[in-house]
């Protein structure tokens, strides 16, 4: 009797949790216990008396935290393959321009994503520090990178349910639905969208990028402003008469087009580009006919979050017009820089 009373405090625990979240996912009637936890580690029907309507019971268990199976293929049980839940690993049957194109796995853990590499993105049970990660946050466990590394799977009020590290100033990242609100930092169309036409980035903080410094949890040296000691520039943004250069690509507070005459062409560059990458905008500008200054590049703009099928998650993005995928418009490397800068013509 002590052990039942202990396993419905267990399960009633887990449903306050879950109300007292407001996520984008994971969140009330979506957010089911017996999804992913099951008590005897040896269920073989539903709760009606048949058939199974629950992942199955892995091998090898009981698993920790009274998971049917480890952790990633609890994950992949619902986001891989199926057209209830947005697709993340490998490639997609339904949806060819993911918002963070997919995930890889180290080699021979999990066989499902051929023609994704581990050069190409985040991968899972991936034990290596991440780049650019002296002082990270993230350190690998056993498992090594796992979806809880970044998710909170009981949901969260950041977009994606995005962990708050509350490691660097400003790295929870708010979102808004359905109408924009420029001082969230991401506005999605459509709720629960994973479909990149439908997902925009505003920047509330004109020298912030609150994506970027959630990244920055992981990939310390390569995010910032200007006049950071590792980014170069200098602080308040980058001008025609710089004298310090820059040591890492600006993730925050240079805009596409200002100041000076070399920035200037960048933004008409941009601006007759058919196919664009993402950029984030305070004024809600990202695909203006003429976006003017106020546009600014950051993570999204060169990476997918997930990974795609270029090295590094890299969007190769022409911009001629052509048909757009999560991989960019059937570019190669240097089209993704052209998207701004002239050179290399």
């Amino acid at each position: 009797m002590r052990r039942l009373i202990i396993l419905v405090s267990v399960v009633l625990t887990m449903g306050i949790g879950a109300s007292a979240y407001a996520g984008d996912f994971h969140t009330g009637a979506s957010l089911v216990c017996s999804d992913c936890h099951v008590a005897h580690s040896s269920q073989s029907h539903t709760y009606s008396g048949s058939g199974s309507a629950f992942p199955p019971i892995g091998t090898g268990g009981p698993f920790p935290d009274l998971l049917r199976d480890e952790e990633t293929k609890m994950c992949l049980a619902c986001h891989d393959g199926q057209s209830f839940a947005p697709d993340v690993f490998g490639a997609s049957a339904t949806n060819q321009r993911r918002m963070a194109g997919a995930l890889n796995a180290k080699s021979g853990t999990i066989p499902n994503d051929l023609g994704y590499d581990e050069i190409d993105g985040h991968t899972l049970h991936s034990m290596d520090l991440p780049p650019g990660g002296t002082g990270s946050a993230y350190i690998p466990g056993a498992e090594g990178l796992i979806c809880t590394s970044c998710h909170a799977q009981h949901g969260a009020t950041t977009y994606r349910n995005l962990l708050n590290r509350g490691i660097f100033a400003g790295d929870t990242i708010s979102y808004a639905i359905t109408t924009n609100d420029l001082t969230k930092d991401v506005y999605e169309r459509a709720p629960h969208s994973y479909v990149d036409t439908d997902v925009d980035f505003n920047e509330p903080v004109t020298n912030a990028s609150r994506y970027g410094q959630w990244c920055q949890n992981c990939h310390v040296d390569f995010h910032g402003a200007g006049g950071a000691a590792n980014m170069g520039g200098q602080s308040g943004g980058v001008t025609a008469a710089n004298t310090n250069p820059w040591k890492r690509h600006p993730t925050a507070d240079v805009n596409i087009g200002t100041p000076g005459a070399t920035f200037i062409s960048s933004l008409a560059r941009f601006n007759g580009l058919t196919n664009r990458v993402k950029v984030m905008d305070s004024q809600g500008l990202w695909n203006a006919t003429t976006a003017d200054n106020t546009v600014t590049p950051s993570c999204m703009s060169c990476h997918k979050a997930h990974g795609n099928r270029n090295a590094f998650g890299l969007v190769f993005m022409t911009g001629t017009g052509a048909t757009v995928t999560e991989d960019g418009d059937g570019g190669v490397y240097k089209d993704l820089c052209r998207q701004c800068h002239s050179q290399g013509g």
